[in-house]
């Protein structure tokens, strides 16, 4: 056991060896320090481009320091104490003891940060998140995260996928904490040198190269610094790349309204308090496209989230008839639906590296047939109105309805490089029991022509 530990502390000290602090290159008016963790597998050394840049852009006598990790994995537990160690080694560089000290981290390092930031709150005066982004249960939290922080992420950064940076703009995009998307950047646009296997598989192709990437982050992050330490609110460059950031994130933000995204507000299932969400916007579209009713006949569609199998079970509902109507145009059929959003089993870590948005909507509807005999009162075929891929069809709307309001850059990127998504026939019939609710959408991957069916 004393060999065990002997050898341990060993790797440790080897470890902190690697540690990297830069001195300022500039005497200013401020004394400022940036704690700087980098992402996982990317030793210390990576990061020096990026923070002298930084240093460049800063006015102020700005130290950094990047600490390393055991196996360049870091993770709090491997280095409880790594704030403290970094302290003194910035003290003893002649760092003054009244210096104001930020801390930031990319990737995995970014989510470091956020709990040794709760951890050091008395002395963190701020944090800088890059590639990475303030977890799920600070949304969810009583009280608001206690330390301001910055969120910069890449447009097309394939590990904190920008999917979920725009969840992140709906929460915080207002002080005391920002959230910022750059063009054209991804995750290794962050870093220098060669990116791990990890990076490799998973990010995007970037579209600026790392000089720029590099120029832009500084930019943000000496504006950021410069916003605390004047006890500001925000900036002018805060408020013009919030804006930019909100016009490109309003399209996906539209699309999760539709959808009922369970993470901006949870499902009811019958609860009756104003925090949850009754039901999906989209299932009410859906179900008008089922109906394949005209205008003439107007449909009144509520939506309800249940858990599709949950006994007792939960069915859709078709209130009344226009039998006692004398014109289809004076009838109103009141239709209610329910709703389960199912999401990729990935998306309970919060990581970033999967789709945000539901995976599939498990959606209970009135038939076509029912309501075409409803509306008219005569008795229509099921396997004529209902047999043709209806579910295709409500599909395909939704791809039309991404196609229409996305970003004129994101639509030619998708069409010039993306796997082109092609709704399939419906599977089935899948009306035995509940074979229809353990039968998930098939998705087919045709590398070769790029396409997703």
């Amino acid at each position: 056991m004393l060999k065990i530990l002997a050898i341990s502390q060993l790797f440790y000290l080897i470890s902190c060896s690697s540690d990297i602090i830069l001195e300022p290159i500039k005497t200013g008016a401020n004394k400022v320090a940036l704690i700087f963790i980098p992402g996982a597998e990317l030793p210390p050394d990576r990061y020096n481009p990026l923070l002298k840049q930084t240093q460049l852009t800063s006015l102020d006598s700005l130290w950094i320091a990047i600490p390393s990790f055991p196996q360049d994995l870091p993770v709090e537990q491997l280095r409880p104490k790594v704030v403290d160690e970094m302290l003194t080694k910035l003290y003893r560089s002649g760092m003054p003891l009244n210096a104001t000290i930020f801390l930031g981290g990319h990737s995995l390092g970014g989510i470091t940060s956020q709990t040794l930031a709760i951890s050091y709150q008395n002395k963190i005066f701020g944090q800088i998140l890059i590639g990475s982004f303030l977890q799920r249960k600070y949304e969810t939290a009583s009280a608001i995260y206690p330390v301001s922080t910055l969120t910069l992420s890449g447009e097309l950064d394939g590990l904190a996928r920008v999917t979920r940076i725009i969840e992140s703009v709906y929460f915080y995009s207002n002080y005391p904490h920002f959230t910022l998307i750059i063009p054209g950047m991804n995750h290794m646009n962050t870093a220098s040198g060669q990116p791990s296997s990890h990076i490799i598989k998973n990010d995007i192709e970037s579209e600026i190269n790392e000089t720029i990437a590099h120029e832009e982050l500084s930019l943000r992050i000496v504006d950021y610094i410069s916003m605390r330490l004047n006890n500001q609110t925000t900036t002018p460059m805060i408020e013009y790349n919030l804006n930019q950031t909100k016009l490109f994130s309003q399209p996906y933000l539209d699309a999760l309204n539709l959808e009922g995204f369970y993470h901006f507000m949870p499902p009811c299932y019958n609860k009756t308090n104003g925090n949850c969400q009754i039901g999906s916007q989209w299932s009410a579209y859906g179900q008008k496209i089922m109906s394949g009713l005209n205008d003439t006949v107007q449909l009144n569609i509520s939506d309800q989230f249940h858990i599709v199998y949950k006994i007792p079970e939960h069915f859709p509902r078709l209130d009344n008839n226009c039998s006692s109507t004398k014109s289809s145009n004076d009838c109103i059929l009141y239709v209610h639906t329910v709703t389960q959003n199912v999401y990729d089993v990935g998306d309970q870590f919060d990581s970033g590296e999967t789709h945000t948005s539901a995976e599939e909507m498990r959606v209970k509807m009135i038939s076509r047939q029912v309501l075409l005999t409803a509306a008219d009162g005569k008795a229509h075929n099921f396997n004529q109105t209902d047999a043709q891929s209806l579910c295709g069809l409500i599909n395909q709307h939704s791809l039309d309805w991404a196609l229409e309001y996305a970003g004129a850059k994101t639509k030619d990127r998708y069409q010039r490089i993306g796997k082109q998504m092609i709704i399939g026939d419906d599977i089935g019939p899948l009306n035995a029991g509940p074979l229809w609710i353990w039968t998930p959408l098939v998705r087919i991957f045709d590398r070769k022509k790029r396409i997703v069916q």
